[in-house]
């Protein structure tokens, strides 16, 4: 396996790079499946440097960069008991185009198992955009399970359309 290393976020050069990677992959997976205006949308209310500072603040996120070969490759973004519910909240896994393929999605799916069970918990939750269908077989491919499907407004006219689906650690 390629040489993979881990940071946990902490500074604002390394959220400017994770707001960058976020922004990348964003355009990349959905321009083609949601409205447009959309994705620009979601990019501010969600990954956006006042958006990744007041989850890490007070909703108790973790994001942790990826390096490929010493470049930034992307990251992952979780929190345990997100909304007080007993479970991991795998909120974010975004990965650059040119560093698919190279093992970083295992490392990163495995850092969440583990963090999941340090914090004594037994499942993982995520969701998925019911048209982004690649990353629903990566995530079934790594023991996902499909448990509902959900229609949240977003605002702004906006709605995600997931699939919520959890994995048993």
């Amino acid at each position: 396996m390629s040489e993979i290393t881990l940071e946990r976020v902490e500074t604002q050069a390394q959220i400017d790079t994770l707001c960058a990677i976020a922004k990348i992959v964003w355009h990349e997976t959905f321009d083609p499946i949601l409205p447009a205006g959309q994705p620009e949308y979601m990019i501010d209310k969600f990954q956006s440097d006042h958006a990744v500072k007041d989850q890490m603040a007070h909703q108790n996120y973790r994001y942790v960069l990826a390096k490929l070969r010493g470049e930034y490759a992307g990251f992952v973004g979780y929190a345990p008991r997100y909304e007080g519910k007993e479970e991991m909240y795998l909120s974010k896994v975004y990965l650059l185009p040119q560093c698919r393929h190279q093992g970083v999605t295992r490392v990163l799916f495995q850092l969440v198992e583990e963090e999941t069970k340090k914090e004594g918990l037994s499942r993982i939750r995520l969701t998925v955009n019911k048209h982004n269908t690649h990353a629903k077989e990566v995530y079934e491919h790594l023991g996902y399970e499909t448990v509902e499907s959900v229609k949240a407004d977003i605002g702004s006219g906006y709605y995600m359309d997931d699939f919520v689906m959890v994995k048993v650690v």
